[in-house]
């Protein structure tokens, strides 16, 4: 076992790191008359057994908060204290913080603050707590304006770092302390750290107990170092926020999700790298060298442009600012001397860092339907036209095509409805600040006479600007966003209010394409006037589709994977399945079968609107469409002589995502 001490001009701690050796933690705790132990629900149901036998005692009560970022605040402050009030903690008893930096920094501000300071204990799970988090005394909580804003300097009686617990760590995470592992190497006055993270990748990737033993030693050294000469912040503790000003703008913008802490901050480090070496401070080979050692520890360092005004005002809450100054941390390498300094951020350069050829950014697309209007927000690199994550989607019922197949004009009411939610979704596309919006409409505003009328309109009041695009169109975004997700031979089927859209493709290449006008909304108000389901009119809506199909007569006796996209054909599987909540992971690439199909169509024929309303897994507002839909998908199975279809949660949301 190794063993570190902190000593600052006010403290005194141990940090001891080893190997399975949670069970001496008794000897930590015999003093205090009252323990809280505080940790999260993903690592309290890991570790419960390890709890039970190693942790608990007659004196021990338990916290347990959600896992995630958003829920560092004061929100859930105060409800520790509530429970601390109510179990009549004092100020002889102690909290034990056993989790990752959100859990390390909310239980030792409790710890700083209730009864005006008890005594806490860290147990860091995670790597980026081991080597970071749980080291320092520096315990904060997020604000809605900005990261760690709120907080103490107020260190731990002890910090107890088992290699072991880092078995378990999910592969992003261990990345994400791997990430401030080598922010570590940069602050390093020599080359010796980095050194060891280039000789040591493989046993450091497969987590040889040895080799962490000696990674987390000599970060913690390093830290070590910076705590002690400036415990407080006022001096060279700075600079171990290097690359942070960037790196927090960023946790702030993904609204602490979608990007872990050693993804933002490996963005960050080379942000400031560059910029020092444009500035003439260090040579274009160090920062090479860093940019190699993000890549081989598979982090993601690639810059994501935001609008500048969006990433200033992110900027501009940075704890390292003064007199209305952005600042940030630049290095002065010169041979084997570093120096380190702290300056007011060089707007230019930045922006041309992160404008350059190969970046990131969130866009948002919106499919604007005959039945369905639908969000989807994504990062994505418009280099190689790729998806990187996906950060948001939601779906409204807005029944944009009510009554377009009789009137040929989209109703006012309609208009409105959809309005309303493109202004909604102006204020979430806002919140992500994307730099780009695409948004497409398709067969109701095809068909409708006053279509320029509701594009204007809703320029006018958001500012979007609406594409009314051919069927055609709309089927090759189709493929191209499924094919991201299905390789081989397929045959996508797009059941619409107004069209239902076929493609049929291979390896990229579309090879068949045809819009027909049957879909969910028109055959509802074509055959199924007030709810009328009668043996008849559902023979005659088949027969309609079955005539129309005929325009597909060529590819029926091709070889083809059958998928189905968008909302008739993904409620078929969350109401098979008795989805309480929608979930996107359980219903893509899942499959529907002809006999399931035929389930779901009796009970949707058995009960009337009201009822169909209330089944599970079937949106509300989507009851009214359903059985008509249903029906058009149960024919294009009969048609095609299928008897089993792919249901895929990548369209052509994804496809004109790419474009």
């Amino acid at each position: 076992m190794k063993e570190i001490l902190i000593h600052t001009k006010t403290d005194r701690y141990p940090i001891l790191i080893g190997s399975n050796f949670l069970t001496k933690l008794h000897s930590f705790t015999q003093k205090y008359d009252k323990i809280l132990f505080l940790t999260n629900d993903t690592l309290f149901s890991h570790y419960s057994n390890l709890y039970e036998e190693k942790i608990a005692s007659s004196k021990t009560e338990y916290y347990v908060l959600p896992d995630g970022e958003q829920y560092k605040n004061l929100d859930f402050i105060q409800k520790i204290y509530n429970v601390m009030l109510e179990k009549h903690f004092s100020r002889k008893s102690c909290i034990l913080c056993f989790g990752g930096g959100v859990v390390c920094d909310m239980g030792g501000f409790v710890a700083a603050s209730f009864m005006r300071g008890i005594d806490f204990i860290q147990i860091p799970t995670s790597l980026l707590a081991q080597v970071d988090a749980s080291i320092g005394g520096k315990v904060a909580v997020n604000h809605p304006f900005g990261k760690n804003l709120i907080g103490f300097f107020y260190s731990p009686k002890a910090v107890l770092i088992d290699v072991s617990l880092l078995h378990s760590l999910h592969e992003v995470q261990f990345q994400s302390g791997m990430s401030e592992v080598i922010k570590h190497s940069i602050l390093c006055p020599n080359n010796a750290y980095s050194d060891f993270l280039v000789k040591n990748q493989k046993e450091i990737q497969e987590k040889e107990e040895a080799t962490l033993i000696s990674l987390i030693e000599q970060s913690c050294q390093i830290k070590k170092y910076y705590v002690e000469e400036d415990m407080q912040e006022k001096g060279i503790r700075a600079f171990l926020n290097f690359g942070h000003t960037y790196a927090h703008a960023l946790e702030n913008l993904y609204h602490y999700e979608h990007i872990s802490h050693g993804e933002a901050v490996a963005k960050g480090c080379l942000l400031d790298l560059f910029t020092s070496y444009q500035k003439g401070l260090l040579p274009l080979e160090y920062f090479e060298k860093i940019k190699n050692l993000f890549d081989d520890y598979s982090i993601d360092s690639t810059p994501v442009l935001f609008p500048f005004q969006n990433l200033w005002e992110a900027m501009e809450q940075d704890k390292k600012n003064a007199f209305s100054k952005i600042n940030t941390v630049y290095l002065k390498k010169q041979e084997n001397k570093k120096e380190f300094l702290l300056q007011e951020l060089d707007k230019q350069a930045t922006q041309g860092y992160l404008s350059q050829e190969n970046h990131h950014e969130t866009k948002a697309v919106i499919d604007i339907g005959t039945n369905s209007c639908r969000l989807y927000i994504a990062e994505w690199s418009p280099k190689e036209h790729k998806i990187i994550k996906h950060l948001y989607q939601e779906v409204q019922i807005v029944q944009l095509g009510e009554k377009v197949n009789e009137t040929k004009f989209l109703q006012e009411s309609a208009i409105k409805r959809t309005l309303d939610c493109l202004i909604h979704y102006q204020n979430i596309i806002k919140q992500y600040a994307c730099s780009t919006i695409y948004c497409f409409a398709t067969s109701a505003t095809r068909d409708a006479h006053n279509r320029e009328y509701f594009i204007q309109k809703v320029l006018k009041n958001t500012g979007i600007q609406i594409h009314c695009i051919p069927g055609e169109t709309e089927a090759e975004y189709n493929f191209r966003g499924v094919s991201l997700a299905i390789d081989g031979q397929i045959l996508i089927v797009d059941i619409g209010g107004g069209s239902t859209e076929f493609t049929l493709g291979n390896h990229g290449e579309i090879l068949f394409s045809k819009s027909l006008n049957i879909g969910a909304v028109r055959a509802t108000e074509l055959f199924f006037q007030e709810e009328n389901y009668s043996f008849k009119n559902i023979q005659n809506c088949k027969h309609w589709i079955l005539e129309q199909l005929k325009e597909i007569e060529t590819i029926r006796q091709k070889d083809f994977v059958l998928i189905g996209v968008a909302g008739t054909a993904t409620t078929q599987v969350s109401v098979a399945k008795k989805m309480k909540n929608y979930t996107r992971e359980l219903v893509h690439l899942s499959e529907i079968s002809n006999s399931q199909l035929e389930q779901n169509l009796s009970l949707f024929l058995s009960k009337s609107l009201e009822e169909r309303k209330k089944i599970i897994g079937l949106e509300a507002k989507r009851a009214n469409v359903i059985i008509a839909g249903t029906i058009i998908l149960q024919t294009i199975f009969q048609y095609l002589g299928k008897e089993t279809m792919t249901i895929s949660e990548f369209d052509n949301l994804m496809g004109a995502m790419i474009l």
